[in-house]
Parts: structure tokens; C-alpha cells; sequence
């Protein structure tokens, strides 16, 4: 599972937040962890015995309140666990910021994983999106300064800027031999976490990106426009959503699942702690739900009730497996610790940490239905180079125009296969990438990509 500019999503969240205020002293004396069990007084022996030492020996200057901050991160994090954090009061305000509707940045949702800040998901018409950022994307510099050895929000804060001013991220990607250097225009992002239409006579189509605040009044109004639509049967697409609200997504799913549990949590005691239900009595449609190992945490809730209760298709592939519940613990200056404190389950008591959730009918998404789009940004032409030269030869070779290329230099050969796919789309050939190439290979390629969708047109002949 974030001032008006702020950049970046941290990680995948599904938490409610708690008033805990635990009295830990954050002054540099010797009862620095006085409230540290005294079940292990050696460890509170050793660790002030540490910092007097510093405090007193060390000759350099230093940081006080950054060695704190750095103490406080690690013993969350040699717990071992992704979903926990300590967060400082600005990571606080940017993950209130996130989770809302609006914000400035990139519209990147990124997390830690082996130690390096991976791009989790672009938000669709995002400047991230539109500068051909993907999934699995390793973020190693921003603007010429490698980021190896800081934090995720040390991270964050390079890449926050005003609006309208430029990041350039230094990334690696998989199949790429070297760093891709990619300028980024900052702007305001707008979250729209539900899109809705009527696919065909019958047929709606509700795309669910994260379950952000607002988007079960979203979900419930898109509903309601498509039923005076004449929607007969819907598909929900949870694809590539990391999760969000745990209020959120219990209020779609009474929309949605019949009268009975929709999800229960346990603490580490296996007690059941809280149990959440629908009162819905009938529905008068049905329902398929496409998923995608992206699809994580709230959707898996969802996913999962919908099974369970029989009261949905599952289509795609196993979901990926994130159900922890997080509880935000506040401390007295402001800071917290997001604690994972319990598992959920669906209704028929499924564990879905770690697992994940089967879908019904198992279809494999072809890689060219999962690509960037191609966004013009400037005329391409023999010796241009970055990603979007990267992007430029997917697409072109998706199409059918050149070979299967990975790097980052428009040559000779990105020259021939521009000209062919100019040649046969009515354009003058000049084997440069000008505007209106660049606006027409993106909407033949976009055509092509829903063609290519194979989990949705299963959907879709799943109503037939």
C-alpha cells in the first residue's frame, strides 16, 4: 500500500488504523529503549551502551536523528516481513495524500523488493505510463544520482517536484543490457480507480484499478449506469490492482455477494477477530471477474467471496497472494509502525497468504496484450536512443514490422521497419517517427492489443 506534490505509491496496503500510542523515547540518553521488553535486558544493555559510546568516543560529526530513524527501520525489517514499516510523519502524510484522489507526481506505484525500488504498476494515463514505465522496472538513478543504498521514501524524495518540472529516472529493465535513462514530466494525478462502459448489447464492464477512498461510491455508481443501460451481465477487471481499503472493498462485495460472510480475520492465535458480511438479498445479473498474478490484497477479498459464494466466474491467473491485514500504531512524535497483526480468509476459511487465488477458467495473457502504449514525445529518427526507442520496437515488432529487439538505438533497420509500417497505414515513408506516425502506431497497436486480450474475449464469450 503518498502538499500536493507527491510522487509515487510506496506498496500494496490493506490496513485500518489504530490509536495505540506507544511511549517510546526518541532522546539520545541511556534510556534511549527504556520501554524495550525486559525480557531481553542484554539487548537493551548493549544497544545504549552503543550510543553512549558514540555519543561520547565517535570524533566525526553525525546525525542523530537519522541514526534513530535508520535503528527504527531495521528492527521492522528484520522481521522479515514487506508489509511492515516504520513510517516517519511524512511518509504518514504521503500515504493519506495516495490513497485520496488526487496528488501530484508521476502516478507510479513502486515498493522494496531485494533491497531496489521496483516499479509495482504505472496508473493508466499516467506521466509514469506515458513515459513507458512497466512492472518489474528497477529504479537505480534519479537525475544522474544512483538511489543504491537509500530508502524507499529517501527515493521518494528525489523524485517529488512541483508539477510540470522534469525527473529523469535511471532504470533497469530485464532483457535490457544497460541503464535506460527516462525524463519524466511531473503533473497532477487524477486517481480514477473505476472505468466503466457497455461492451455489447447486455454486456458491462467495470475496471477496478485499486480500491482507493471513493471507489465503492464509484463502483456502486457505474453499477447503477450501466443496469439503465440494460446490463444483463457484467465483468469486473481486477487486473494489475494491488489492493487498498479493507471498508472499501467490504462495501463493493455487498454489492455483489449474496446474504452471508464475505471475508473473516484471525489473529497469530487463531482467534477469529472480526468477521464481515453481506446483507444483499438477490442479484439480478452475473458476474465474471478477470484476475492476474498483479492482482493483490482487497482484490483477493473480493476474488475470493465471489468464488466461494458461487457468485462469480474467476478468469485469468492465480492472484498474488497477499493476505495480511496491517494495522497503523501510532507514536507520540508523530511517526508509526504498520504492523502486520492478522491473516484473512474467505468465506470458506481458504488461506489466500502466500497462495493466492485460483481462477476458474486458467487463460495466459499473451506478452504483447500486457505492453506499453507508445506515446509521442518528439520526432524519432536514425541516432535517437532511450526508451521510448526501446518501446518503438516491441510495438513495431508486435506488429509484424522488424526484428525482436531490446535496445535502445534507432538504426538503419528501426529506420526500414518504420517505413514499412508507414508504407502499408497510408503515411508519407520517411522512416522518421513524427507525430502523426507516432499517434498512428499507437492506435493500430492499441486495436491490436484488445484483439490480443485473451482473458477479456474469453469473458466475453463466456456470456455467449
Amino acid at each position: 500500500m503518498l502538499s500536493l506534490v507527491v510522487v509515487l505509491f510506496i506498496t500494496n496496503f490493506l490496513f485500518f488504523a489504530v490509536g495505540y500510542n506507544y511511549g517510546i523515547n526518541q532522546s539520545k540518553d541511556l534510556d534511549f529503549f527504556r520501554n524495550i521488553d525486559n525480557k531481553n535486558p542484554e539487548f537493551t544493555e548493549k544497544l545504549n551502551r552503543i550510543i553512549y559510546t558514540i555519543d561520547n568516543y565517535y570524533f566525526n560529526d553525525y546525525d542523530w536523528e537519522k541514526i534513530e530513524e535508520h535503528v527504527y527501520r531495521e528492527i521492522i525489517s528484520a522481521l522479515g516481513d514487506p508489509y511492515s514499516q516504520y513510517l516517519t510523519p511524512r511518509d504518514i502524510e504521503d500515504m493519506q495524500i495516495r490513497s485520496g484522489r488526487s496528488y501530484g507526481g508521476i502516478g507510479v506505484e513502486v515498493t522494496i523488493n531485494n533491497g531496489r525500488v521496483t516499479v509495482v504498476t504505472p496508473m493508466e494515463g499516467s506521466p509514469g505510463q506515458k513515459a513507458g514505465l512497466l512492472p518489474g522496472d528497477i529504479i537505480v538513478e534519479v537525475d544522474g544520482k544512483s538511489v543504491e543504498g537509500l530508502t524507499l521514501s529517501e527515493t521518494v524524495d528525489l523524485i517529488r517536484g512541483e508539477p510540470d518540472t522534469e525527473v529523469v529516472l535511471g532504470i533497469i529493465r530485464e532483457g535490457l543490457p544497460e541503464v535506460i535513462r527516462v525524463p519524466i514530466i511531473r503533473g497532477i494525478i487524477t486517481t480514477t480507480a473505476v472505468k466503466s462502459q457497455l461492451l455489447q448489447e447486455g454486456l458491462g464492464y467495470i475496471r477496478l484499478t485499486r480500491f482507493a477512498e471513493g471507489a465503492d461510491e464509484d463502483f456502486a455508481k457505474a453499477l447503477r449506469d450501466l443496469k439503465e443501460q440494460g446490463m444483463e451481465n457484467l465483468i469486473i477487471d481486477l487486473r494489475g490492482n494491488p489492493g487498498g481499503y479493507l471498508n472499501v472493498v467490504v462495501n463493493i462485495a455487498q454489492l455483489l455477494v449474496p446474504e452471508g460472510e464475505v471475508v473473516y480475520m484471525e489473529d497469530k492465535h487463531g482467534n477469529r477477530v472480526r468477521t464481515y458480511t453481506s446483507n444483499l438479498k438477490e442479484r439480478d445479473f452475473e458476474v465474471v471477474v478477470l484476475i492476474d498474478e498483479h492482482s493483490a490484497s482487497a482484490s483477493e477479498i473480493l476474488a475470493g467471496a465471489l468464488k466461494d459464494r458461487e457468485a462469480g466466474t474467476l478468469i485469468g491467473k492465480k492472484t498474488f497472494g497477499k493476505g495480511s491485514v496491517q494495522t497503523l500504531i501510532d507514536l507520540k512524535d508523530g511517526s508509526a509502525v504498520k504492523l502486520t497483526v492478522q491473516k484473512y480468509f474467505t468465506p470458506s476459511g481458504s488461506v489466500i497468504d502466500g497462495i493466492g487465488v485460483s481462477p476458474h477458467i486458467e487463460v495466459e495473457q499473451p506478452p504483447e496484450a500486457k505492453f506499453s502504449n507508445f506515446v509521442y514525445k518528439g520526432q524519432l529518427g536514425v541516432g535517437s536512443s532511450g526508451l521510448d526507442v526501446v518501446i518503438l520496437h516491441k510495438i513495431l515488432y508486435y506488429l509484424g514490422y522488424g526484428e525482436d529487439r531490446d535496445d535502445p538505438y534507432y538504426t538503419e533497420k528501426t529506420k526500414e521497419a518504420v517505413s514499412g509500417f508507414q508504407r502499408n497505414n497510408g503515411l508519407p515513408v520517411t522512416g522518421v517517427v513524427d507525430r502523426r506516425t507516432g499517434e498512428k502506431l499507437n492506435f493500430v497497436f492499441a486495436e491490436f492489443q484488445r484483439e490480443r486480450d485473451l482473458q477479456l474475449q474469453k469473458a466475453i464469450e463466456f456470456f455467449k
